[in-house]
């Protein structure tokens, strides 16, 4: 009879022992806690059975995910890695990402143009163009919208590095609080007070390359603007006038950081021709001033060419500025207006 019972007992231990783990007993034994066994148990088996064989922690962080949709899992493993996880799971659960547009999406997240606040703006518009950095040009600039329309007022809290242009105004009774009066034997006006300071600076080392530039024009106050932009709408048509004039509330020259420079006895018009011009354009960026109106980039700024016209933006921002190639229109929109 003890035989018998041994045997028995033997048996029992070995069928114990032989006993096929439940799915929920390999999870454990792979080392999931009870939380992600309860996400993967809610799953198709079809998908449960990808947790089987390993702990897949890359895996799992998408069934945790606040966006996952698991009959998109598929295509997020194919998508894995080519984006930051979120954004991809976003792309991917709006019908956007696909295998034909993944490389020009991929182009468009890395690109140096890209601002995160104009994402929805770019996916909008980047069918409509084959070249994606034109595209995102002028969304960051604005130009997707006619000119001087959904106009904003400028963000004084920027200081510095204000933005004003064709989207951008300023109030008629601003006036800037730190003018000082640029010497006579330099030129005419007011500047503020910074950007006296570096164009005296650029003067040196221009002086120094036989350049006497000389200031033409500084601030200009709102109704200074007004006058002279209705002194032009004499002479021609309000859309010719608007690529040469900023409106009042538009102009650069009211914020006493904008300048025209010249040489005595050149008019602005016969600026470019001279070797300061060329001289300006390669140096001002190294005391703090850009070239505001290039004429590579007048379907960016809505302004013909203007060599003789910087704006003080500080040296580190204006080399800035021209390492990226951007006008300060798209600059502004990827690196300031975060």
């Amino acid at each position: 009879m003890k035989k018998l019972i041994a045997i028995l007992t033997l048996a029992l231990i070995v069928c114990a022992c032989s006993k096929t783990p439940t799915f929920e007993e390999q999870l454990e034994e792979l080392g999931y806690s009870s939380e992600d066994i309860t996400l993967i148990q809610s799953l198709s088996e079809e998908h449960q059975a990808l947790f089987s064989d390993a702990y897949k922690e890359d895996l799992l962080s998408f069934v945790k995910d606040g966006l996952f949709r698991e009959e998109k899992l598929e295509e997020y493993l194919k998508f894995d890695g080519l984006f930051e996880k979120g954004r991809m799971m976003r792309l991917v659960n709006d019908g956007i990402l696909t295998m034909e547009n993944a490389g020009k999406l991929s182009r468009l997240y890395q690109s140096d143009h890209f601002a995160e606040k104009n994402e929805s703006l770019y996916l909008q518009y980047m069918n409509e163009y084959s070249d994606l950095e034109e595209m995102m040009e002028m969304v960051n600039s604005l130009r997707y919208k006619e000119l001087y329309t959904d106009i904003r007022p400028v963000d004084m809290s920027k200081g510095d590095l204000i933005l004003v242009n064709k989207y951008f105004s300023l109030m008629e009774n601003y006036y800037p609080d730190d003018l000082v009066d640029v010497d006579p034997s330099l030129g005419k006006g007011q500047l503020s007070k910074k950007t006296y300071d570096a164009f005296l600076d650029l003067h040196e080392a221009a002086y120094r390359q036989g350049y006497n530039l000389r200031v033409v024009s500084a601030f200009r106050s709102y109704s200074y603007q007004d006058g002279l932009y209705n002194k032009y709408l004499k002479v021609d048509p309000k859309e010719v006038v608007d690529t040469y004039s900023a409106r009042p509330g538009h102009s650069e020259h009211q914020t006493g950081m904008a300048i025209d420079v010249s040489l005595p006895g050149v008019s602005l018009d016969d600026f470019w021709k001279t070797d300061a011009a060329k001289w300006l354009n390669e140096n001002c960026a190294h005391y703090g001033f850009i070239i505001r109106y290039p004429a590579e980039k007048i379907d960016i700024t809505g302004y013909m060419e203007e060599p003789w016209h910087i704006r003080y933006l500080g040296q580190e921002v204006a080399e800035d500025v021209v390492r990226h190639g951007m006008t300060y229109d798209e600059y502004y929109a990827v690196f300031i207006d975060q």
